[in-house]
C-alpha cells in the first residue's frame, strides 16, 4: 500500500516556487587513530547505535550515522552495492522528484528509505533485491534514502539476530519519486508501509503532514504551539494533506481525538487540550524546527499507555542522509 501526494490544507497563503538543487558527496579526512593503521580510520564512539551497514563493508573512515546526527551535515560513505551507484544520497531543500534519478544508462531510478516502527519486534536487517542494505536496524531508528532501480523490488525483512524472514513482498517504486517504508507491526508480525515523500513547493513556508503508524491509539490530533491544532482525528495509517507552516521553532503535541470538530473551540494548554468541557492529556509532545521549503513528516510511532510510549517522530523528506 502507498499513499501519494494529497490535497494542500494552508494556514496562510504563500507563493512561490522551489529550485532543483543537487549537492556533491564529499569524503571524509580523518587522521589515523591508534590501535587502526588504515586511512581514515577512527574509532567508533560508545553512544553510536548498533545499526549500520551490513558486515564486510571496509571503506576506510566509514562509521554509521545516527539517527540524531542532524540532517544538514555529510553524506554517509559506501554502503555497499556496485559502482557506487546504490550510496545514500543527500537531498536539498526544495527539489523536484529525486535525486540522481537518471543516473546510469537508460534506467530511471528512485529514492527509498527504511523506518522501523513496529513496537516489541525485533532489530532486522533489509534486503532490496539480492542486496542488504541496512544492518540491525532497531525500532525508533530510520534510513537514509537509498537510490535504486524504480521497477517491482523484493523487499525482505530478517530479524537481525536469527535471520528468519519476518516479511517479503514484490513494492513497485516509480521513477522520479523518493519513498519512505516504514516497518509496522501486523498482528503478532510486521508489515510494510509505503509512503511517497512528496517535494514542498512552497518556497516561503515548511511543508506539514502526519501519519498515525501506532497500533493502538486510535484517532488522534495533533497540535501546534501558535497554529493550535493542526490535524484532527487522525485514525491508524492514515496520512494528513501537507499543511503550509512558517519557518521557526515549534512544540509539537499529540493526544487522543477531542470530541469537537471546531478548531476554534480548541484550548489549549501546557499539558492537555480541552474543548466542549472535556479535558484531554497529551500523550507525547517533542520541539521541532522547520525551514521553508522543506518537506516534513511527523510519525506516530509507539503505544498509547503502553511502553514503548506514544512519540512524535518529525522526519524531513527534503534535507536528509
Amino acid at each position: 500500500m502507498y499513499i501519494d501526494e494529497n490535497g494542500w490544507m494552508s494556514f496562510r497563503s504563500v507563493p512561490g516556487c522551489t529550485d532543483r538543487v543537487q549537492m556533491t558527496e564529499t569524503t571524509p579526512d580523518a587522521d589515523s587513530a591508534a590501535g587502526g593503521s588504515d586511512p581514515g580510520f577512527a574509532p567508533i564512539s560508545p553512544d553510536t547505535p548498533s545499526w549500520g551497514p551490513p558486515p564486510g563493508d571496509n571503506d576506510p573512515g566509514f562509521a554509521p550515522i545516527s539517527p540524531d546526527t542532524p540532517s544538514w551535515g555529510p553524506p554517509p560513505g559506501n554502503t555497499g552495492g556496485s559502482g557506487g551507484g546504490n550510496r545514500p544520497v543527500v537531498i536539498v531543500p526544495g527539489q523536484i522528484g529525486c535525486v540522481n534519478c537518471n543516473w546510469g544508462s537508460g534506467s530511471s531510478y528512485v529514492n527509498i528509505r527504511f523506518l522501523h516502527a513496529a513496537v516489541n519486534q525485533p532489530a532486522v536487517n533489509v534486503r532490496l533485491g539480492n542486496r542488504t542494505v541496512i544492518h540491525n536496524l532497531q525500532y525508533g531508528n530510520f534510513t537514509p534514502y537509498y537510490l535504486e532501480s524504480s521497477s517491482n523490488i523484493l523487499v525482505t525483512i530478517n530479524d537481525a539476530q536469527s535471520g528468519r524472514i519476518l516479511f517479503q513482498r514484490n513494492i513497485r517504486f516509480s521513477s522520479q519519486n523518493a519513498y519512505t517504508v516504514s516497518i509496522i507491526n501486523d498482528g503478532s508480525g510486521i508489515t510494510a508501509f509505503t509512503l511517497t515523500d512528496t517535494p514542498c513547493s512552497r518556497r516561503g513556508a515548511a511543508c506539514v503532514r502526519a501519519v498515525n503508524l501506532s497500533p493502538n491509539s486510535g484517532p488522534v490530533d495533533i497540535f501546534l504551539s501558535g497554529y493550535g491544532r493542526v490535524v484532527s482525528r487522525l485514525g491508524k495509517l492514515d496520512a494528513s494533506g501537507y499543511y503550509s507552516i512558517g519557518q521557526g521553532s515549534y512544540r509539537a503535541f499529540v493526544s487522543e481525538a477531542l470530541p469537537c470538530t471546531n478548531n476554534n473551540a480548541v484550548i489549549m494548554a501546557d499539558t492537555y487540550a480541552e474543548c466542549n468541557n472535556t479535558r484531554i492529556a497529551y500523550m507525547d509532545s517533542s520541539n521541532i524546527t522547520l525551514m521553508n521549503g522543506v518537506t516534513y513528516t511527523m510519525y506516530i510511532i509507539g503505544m498509547a499507555y503502553q511502553f514503548p510510549a506514544l512519540q512524535i517522530l518529525t522526519l524531513e523528506s527534503d534535507l536528509v542522509f
